[in-house]
């Protein structure tokens, strides 16, 4: 049985063509450099921020996808450092590439999106 790549709010979303998995460091707001160029600053967590692209889509796995990546907050699950892991997260512009109709069914070149964790 084929493993989950991706899965949002608890629903299987169509495999990917690439994921693309950013590990960022947030520093404290009174991060910076000082008059001798030495930086300063405290690290206060560690987020993820994810891009995510899709090839070839049929209309209907398109809307499964806006229907999972919702505006607000939502769990994200997928596979990073050698475990599954779940993360809280929101979407960024999700970007749709229409071919359109092709033997009756609807069709979308790539879609693409960045999610990032809370």
């Amino acid at each position: 049985m084929a493993r989950a790549i991706l899965t949002a709010g608890g629903i299987v979303l169509p495999a990917p063509v690439s994921m693309t998995v950013n590990d960022e460091i947030i520093w404290s707001s009174d991060t910076g450099r000082t008059m001798s160029g030495q930086m300063v600053g405290d690290v206060v967590a560690e987020k993820k921020n994810v891009g995510i692209k899709w090839g070839c889509l049929l209309e209907d796995d398109v809307v499964t996808i806006k229907r999972c990546l919702v505006p607000g907050f939502f769990p994200v699950s997928f596979r990073d450092d050698g475990m599954l892991i779940t993360i809280y997260t929101y979407r960024g512009t999700l970007s749709k590439e229409q071919l359109g109709w092709l033997g009756g069914e609807f069709w979308y070149r790539s879609v693409s999106v960045d999610i990032i964790q809370r």
